[in-house]
């Protein structure tokens, strides 16, 4: 059973019509106990209208920076992420576990190349470890493909954009959009669009790292094999 502690929310603020940024406070007594790596996860405890409700979020900020940031993503009226981005303020506190780990990214001196396919809020632990690696991790280079409507319900579409025009041998990301054909391709993620940009990005990846629904996970796990990338460089983290 994870230990909760009571964490202060210092900043609630919008990131798309549908998703919020909350910054979690750290007391220095607990500064050790919350020190995280990219990838982990907190799990998130609040009574409801009598209801104790627990959920699970991806860290999106990097370590070092004395906070937790999580981007919540209001998906219909499931109790605590409509609460988080219509009620909850500053000043509120919040039970949170400490860091639990999640998905398995790579850290070390060598030169290596990965792809991420992702879609919605399935960007937050891919957005942690990409400030990293532009920071600490300068032999890297990471491919991303991100699914969303639209620009304006990307989560941190403004910031990948300009870590993307910042370090162009770092960062390579294919948004791909169902409203409209502003992306670099238009739809949902399928087969096709994999398959295109192994075309053009080739397949020798370290790692190959899916976080969403599992219909994107059968779908790019068919390509991927197919196309020679072995399966036990794949990693999930499926959600629903």
């Amino acid at each position: 059973m994870s230990q909760f502690h009571d964490l202060e929310v210092i900043e609630v603020k919008p990131l798309t019509p549908e998703s919020v940024s909350v910054t979690l406070r750290i007391p220095a007594a607990l500064q050790e106990l919350y020190d995280f790596m990219p990838g982990q996860f907190v799990m998130v405890e609040k009574e409801i209208n009598g209801q104790k409700l627990r959920r699970y979020y991806s860290i999106y900020n990097i370590p070092g920076e004395g906070v937790i940031k999580l981007g919540i993503k209001f998906k219909g009226r499931d109790g605590f992420a409509d609460y988080a981005v219509h009620t909850l303020l500053n000043g509120d506190v919040l039970q949170v576990s400490p860091p639990m780990d999640d998905v398995p990214f790579v850290f070390d001196d060598e030169p290596r190349k990965f792809l991420g396919i992702t879609i919605g809020s399935g960007i937050t632990p891919f957005f942690s470890y990409i400030q990293y690696m532009v920071k600490y991790l300068p032999r890297y280079n990471f491919v991303l493909i991100y699914g969303n409507e639209n620009s304006d319900k990307t989560m941190f579409y403004k910031e990948l954009k300009e870590i993307e025009r910042l370090y162009p041998g770092l960062l390579k990301i294919y948004h791909v959009f169902s409203k409209n054909d502003t992306g670099d391709y238009k739809g949902q993620i399928n087969s096709e669009i994999i398959r295109d940009i192994l075309q053009k990005e080739g397949t020798g990846f370290d790692g190959v790292y899916m976080v969403g629904p599992d219909n994107l996970k059968k779908t790019a796990a068919t390509v991927l094999t197919a196309n020679d990338i072995d399966p036990r460089k794949l990693y999930y983290r499926v959600y629903s």
